[in-house]
């Protein structure tokens, strides 16, 4: 049986890894998850790397945790010192691959804005989390230098019922105890774990994709109204406000920088692109995500 192109993954075990990689070996190609060592000189086997078709690093260290200062070293240093330490080996490969695909957030604008945000606007250093994005980012820069093409992909709320945000609201609701979030005028965007895994193949495919990819759907809704569709989906009420300052006192910078954030983002280089989501809307999305 013939050997498809040779994808090297990082963050393989994850909730979007394992997701990717089926899609990834349903497509034909070969996923080599990779293997990262305790010893200097390399975190990593390197031979692993050479000549592959490319590296998809989605590794990093959870950020849903206490933000103590021992923890915020291990979010950022798991970001920014693995990512440079792996651009900086594809680098110096003789058979250098020729995508780079490396997750970002998308707190790399800040945690508030109001304006309806592309891969065109201004980013800044807004928070701990944007710190961090950035870092990630600009870790990248030995491959981008080297000439590989790097896509920096700048995830809103990952929807799928098998982990992440979703995972954890899903009891509440289905008690019928859920609702908005502080205020519930705050913007989400978000994307469903399907259309995820679609889009990071599609940057794969796409020679001319490179720099930030704003990986969300097209739609963004409020706190609100992402309630209120999740109770639909659900089938029970979700009028149950969650205030504000609980949410500050159950999980203090963590809880403002992402449950009580206010974003809102547009994936103009996918759609530009002419990439297709396949569930737009969060009323499409929803019950799909209920079943990922």
């Amino acid at each position: 049986m013939p050997v498809g192109p040779r994808i090297i993954l990082t963050g393989a075990s994850g909730l979007i890894g394992k997701a990717l990689t089926t899609r990834l070996v349903q497509a034909g190609y070969q996923i080599v998850p990779l293997k990262w060592r305790k010893k200097p000189p390399a975190n990593f086997d390197v031979g692993q790397l050479e000549g592959a078709f490319a590296v998809i690093h989605l590794a990093g260290e959870t950020i849903t945790q206490r933000w103590t200062p021992s923890a915020r070293e291990r979010i950022l240093c798991s970001r920014q010192e693995g990512t440079s330490a792996l651009a900086e080996t594809l680098a110096k490969l003789s058979l250098k691959p020729p995508c780079f695909i490396s997750m970002s957030g998308l707190n790399r604008y800040g945690f508030r804005r109001t304006e309806l945000l592309d891969e065109n606007s201004p980013v800044k250093v807004d928070g701990f989390l944007s710190e961090v994005a950035a870092a990630w980012e600009n870790a990248t820069a030995a491959a981008e230098s080297a000439g590989i093409r790097t896509v920096h992909l700048r995830t809103g709320v990952v929807l799928a019922a098998s982990g992440g945000a979703l995972k954890a609201m899903l009891p509440a609701f289905r008690l019928g105890l859920g609702g908005p979030i502080g205020p519930g005028t705050q913007r989400l965007s978000w994307i469903r774990l399907g259309d995820l895994v679609d889009l990071i193949i599609w940057a794969l495919t796409q020679a001319s994709c490179r720099g930030p990819l704003n990986a969300v759907a097209p739609q963004v809704v409020t706190q609100a109204e992402f309630a209120r569709e999740l109770g639909r989906a659900l089938g029970r009420p979700a009028i149950l406000p969650l205030p504000a300052w609980l949410i500050s006192l159950l999980f203090g910078a963590l809880g403002r920088e992402t449950i009580l954030a206010d974003l809102a983002a547009r994936p103009a280089r996918a759609l530009e692109g002419g990439f297709k989501f396949q569930t737009p809307s969060l009323a499409e999305a929803l019950p799909r995500a209920l079943a990922e």
